[in-house]
């Protein structure tokens, strides 16, 4: 009995934990990502670098490490970024996740191979 129950808790674990390593694996073949978000005049950035510096900043706040880490993979998640990801569909993604007044958009991500992806979006000029 108690042998099922451990491995039924073990399972479980591994269920549960597969989601976030899903996305930390995806992460784990690009080399730097910058998200540059303008609301309202505040800009919020989130950044990582291969391999675990986080950092997410809005206004005058920082956050780094586990804290910040949480932030980025949220951002990523959200917009769904990956290297053919299309801009308006982003800009949509946050406009009604909380950022409903976005002036600008701007990512950069850098892929293992030293690929460089950039969207940019610009409230003015779409």
């Amino acid at each position: 009995m108690t042998r099922r129950l451990l491995f039924l808790m073990l399972l479980m674990l591994f269920i549960f934990s597969s989601q976030s390593f899903g996305l930390a694996s995806e992460l784990m073949d690009k080399f730097a990502i910058r998200i540059t978000v303008v609301e309202n005049g505040t800009i919020h950035e989130w950044e990582y670098d291969n391999p675990d510096k986080y950092e997410y900043e809005t206004g005058n706040q920082i956050k780094r490490g586990k804290e910040a880490e949480k932030e980025v993979h949220s951002m990523i998640s959200l917009i769904q970024l990956r290297e053919d990801a299309k801009v308006d569909f982003m800009v949509k993604q946050l406009k009604e996740n909380g950022y409903k007044d976005i002036e600008r958009l701007d990512i950069r991500m850098m892929n293992g191979e030293g690929k460089l992806f950039t969207w940019v979006w610009d409230k003015d000029h779409s």
